[in-house]
């Protein structure tokens, strides 16, 4: 079988040291990926421009959780939406999905200016307990309802899913070639994807490494298998 290859980007950490800066990549990504399929790719990531010979190498591309919107990260959606090439964006990943829809019609607005017309802040404890979250995994567990007509849908074979959540900020307003795909029971918004049939695009606000017997990273790299096929 030929493998596929994944993009997967960082968190950095110390960012204004030049000596001290450090990328990070969640373990927790590396282990869900099936090693008979994929072919793990660790990208670079700056607030400049993408390193296009780098996201030439790769079939498909994983945002991950994370605290600090990138502003190349529009231009590396940007290649991925040009170039039909699968993305999977988790938590803060899903928000940068999020911003993508609208920065490709407000391309002189900063990244900043896109963030705070796309997210909001959720007042504490209101959706989860972030307090209990490092003490008690499961405080942070709540269910979700899925549209039925979506891909999501189409993973999990269900309108009800549990998940784990750890978000500070939600999504309030995304544009095309994005739609809604999934709620919490506060409204709280949880999953969006693209309606370009071309471009196979997913994001959950939710961290589905998180949970050993969800499988909504193990589809997504099933699909993008199945479509590099045909």
């Amino acid at each position: 079988m030929q493998k596929i290859k994944v993009g997967i980007f960082p968190t950095i950490k110390n960012e204004d040291n030049k000596y001290t800066k450090t990328y990070e990549y969640l373990a927790r990504y590396l282990e869900t990926l099936d090693e008979d399929k994929v072919i793990p790719i660790l990208l670079t990531l700056n607030q400049k421009e993408p390193l296009k010979s780098q996201l030439a190498l790769c079939d498909a591309f994983l945002l991950p959780g994370g605290s600090t919107v990138h502003s190349s990260i529009f231009q590396v959606l940007d290649y991925a939406y040009t170039n039909k090439r699968p993305v999977l964006g988790i938590c803060l990943g899903m928000q940068q999905l999020a911003m993508f829809s609208y920065w490709q019609k407000n391309r002189n607005k900063s990244s900043e200016e896109i963030e705070n017309f796309v997210l909001t802040k959720i007042p504490d404890d209101t959706h989860h307990k972030l307090k209990e979250k490092i003490a008690n995994l499961d405080q942070a567990k709540h269910s979700i309802f899925i549209e039925p007509t979506s891909l999501l849908y189409k993973f999990l074979q269900t309108q009800t899913h549990e998940v784990y959540s750890f978000h500070h900020d939600t999504v309030i307003h995304i544009e095309s070639p994005l739609r809604i795909t999934a709620f919490a029971p506060d409204g709280i918004l949880e999953a969006i994807e693209s309606k370009d049939q071309d471009w196979l695009a997913i994001g959950v606000q939710f961290h589905p490494e998180l949970d050993s017997k969800d499988v909504i990273i193990k589809k997504f790299i099933e699909e993008v298998i199945k479509r590099k096929k045909e």
